[in-house]
């Protein structure tokens, strides 16, 4: 879901080269996490396949350069991919930032809801966070120590994340 929305994201802007959706992707994700062209370009072809884009090949500087544009149906994908919501694992701060990114596109009040989404989750990791916390309290050790270090910055990081998403809200309202 992260690389077909993403991808889908950056091509409701502007039609892309793999190469430009590769970089794009790489950014996002961070310099620890490798985007291989053995998974974008298997992917950009079952999207094309799937009637989710266009790829042509377009001549740039004596070179032939294969383009994706979205389709129709690719801009209803990208709508419904939005409106899912974000799955429990290890991707889903990067399903939302990738959703937070591309929210432009959506109605005002689905924007709004996005926001409520992500401001919930947030709310849930504060509670989980307390709730470890909480329990590595009653045992004193070092393991425990170093444990509720983590804890306590995933608190700070979600009440962070609380407070943008709440001037967030503020300054769309305005807007």
């Amino acid at each position: 879901m992260i690389n077909e929305l993403f991808i889908l994201g950056e091509l409701m802007e502007e039609p892309q080269s793999g190469y430009e959706l590769r970089n794009g992707l790489q950014i996002y994700l961070g310099r620890h996490r490798k985007i291989s062209y053995g998974v974008l370009y298997p992917l950009l072809e079952k999207l094309e396949n799937e009637g989710f884009l266009e790829i042509t090949n377009v001549d740039s500087n004596g070179k032939s350069k294969k383009i994706a544009a979205i389709t129709d149906k690719g801009k209803e994908r990208f709508f419904e991919l939005m409106k899912m919501p974000a799955p429990n694992g290890a991707h889903n701060a990067d399903i939302y930032s990738i959703k937070l990114d591309v929210m432009q596109h959506l109605a005002f009040d689905e924007q709004i809801q996005l926001l409520e989404q992500f401001y919930q989750e947030q709310k849930d990791i504060i509670q989980d966070a307390q709730a470890a916390l909480k329990k590595l309290a009653q045992k004193t050790s070092k393991d425990h120590w170093y444990a509720s270090k983590k804890f306590e910055l995933l608190l700070k990081q979600a009440n962070v994340a609380i407070e943008w998403t709440e001037q967030f809200k503020q300054e769309l309202q305005k807007a």
